[in-house]
C-alpha cells in the first residue's frame, strides 16, 4: 500500500501483450494501401479489410508479404488443450498467425520452400534472414526493423511488378511507419 501510494504513473496495455504475452497483427501495408486484419491473440481466425470492406482474397503482393513473414520466422502455432498458442517469440508468432488467417500455414509453406540457411535476429543487425528453396532457386527473405530494411532496399515489389525504389516511395513508407 505504501508503494502504491507513492506511484504517480501507472502504464497499462489493453492489447494483451503484457497481460497474456500475446501480440496481434492488425494492419498490413502493401501496394500503398493499408489492409486491416481482424481477430485477436493467437486464434488463426480473422478477416482482411480494405476501406472497412471484407476482402474475398488477398492480392499477390499481400500474400507474398505474409509468406515472407511466416517463412523468415522461428515461431510455431499449435493448438493445445487451452486453445491456440505460440511456441517462440510473440512478435514472430503474430506474423505466423496473420499468415494462417489467410490460409497460409507455416508448416505447409516450409515443406514447399524448405529453409536452407538462417542468419538469426541480432540487436546489431536488427533483422533476421533466411534462405529458402523456391522454384526459381534460392531466395533470401529478411524481416526486421522497418527503417533498417528500407535502407537495404533499392527495389520495390508493387502491383505485381518489381521496379526501382525511389525517394517518394521511401518517404511514403517512412510516413506510414511513423
Amino acid at each position: 500500500v505504501d508503494t502504491l501510494g507513492c506511484t504517480t504513473v501507472i502504464c497499462s496495455d489493453k492489447t494483451g501483450t503484457l497481460t497474456r504475452n500475446e501480440m496481434t497483427v492488425n494492419k498490413l501495408y502493401v501496394n500503398g494501401k493499408t489492409i486491416g486484419v481482424t481477430g485477436v491473440g493467437y486464434e488463426p481466425e480473422g478477416n482482411f479489410l480494405q476501406d472497412s470492406k471484407e476482402l474475398s482474397s488477398l492480392d499477390e503482393d499481400a500474400a507474398i508479404l505474409l509468406m515472407i513473414g511466416s517463412l523468415c520466422n522461428n515461431a510455431r502455432l499449435e493448438k493445445g488443450e487451452n486453445g491456440w498458442q505460440i511456441i517462440g517469440d510473440p512478435t514472430e508468432g503474430a506474423l505466423v498467425v496473420a499468415a494462417a488467417k489467410a490460409g497460409m500455414w507455416r508448416e505447409e509453406m516450409e515443406k514447399q520452400h524448405p529453409r536452407v540457411a538462417e542468419l538469426p535476429f541480432s540487436s546489431v543487425r536488427k533483422r533476421m534472414s533466411t534462405i529458402n528453396a523456391m522454384p526459381e532457386g534460392r531466395v533470401a527473405y529478411v524481416k526486421g526493423a522497418p527503417e533498417i530494411i528500407l535502407d537495404l532496399c533499392d527495389h520495390i515489389q508493387k502491383n505485381g511488378g518489381v521496379r526501382e525504389l525511389n525517394e517518394d516511395d521511401r518517404e511514403q513508407i517512412l510516413s506510414v511507419i511513423q
